[in-house]
């Protein structure tokens, strides 16, 4: 799972991108989407992305293969991991935990290129 930090208008987000689990050979199997995963302690959500100390930062599957996290707190550090689902609700071994440092409000950030990913609450839009 891949992630970086962003600014747009004074407002910091993630922007999480990852690689579409390959297919099963059993449809009902396969994946229909991904949930993500965050959680500000290291290492708890790869072991256990429904824990006490963790969030599913989106309540509907995400479609596509990214989305960006813009509900995130100024001097925080984020753990985040995907699990894949398929259609009997069952998630897949979660991924590869990514880090995301949040800048302070007053410290510069690298500008990444705007996404073209769906808000990770809202994503209706998802590619």
């Amino acid at each position: 799972m891949l992630q970086r930090s962003a600014s747009g208008a004074g407002h910091h987000r993630v922007i999480l991108s990852w690689r579409a689990s390959a297919p099963s050979g059993r449809k009902e199997d396969d994946a229909v989407g991904y949930c993500l995963y965050r959680s500000k302690n290291k290492k708890a959500v790869k072991k256990n992305p429904t824990c006490g100390e963790c969030e599913q930062i989106n309540s509907i599957p995400i479609t596509g293969t990214g989305c960006v996290d813009d509900l995130v707190k100024d001097g925080t550090i984020y753990y985040y991991v995907a699990a894949a689902i398929n259609l009997k609700k069952r998630l897949s071994s979660s991924s590869n935990e990514a880090r995301a440092a949040i800048p302070t409000s007053t410290q510069s950030v690298r500008s990444t290129s705007d996404s073209s990913y769906p808000l990770c609450r809202n994503p209706a839009n998802s590619n």
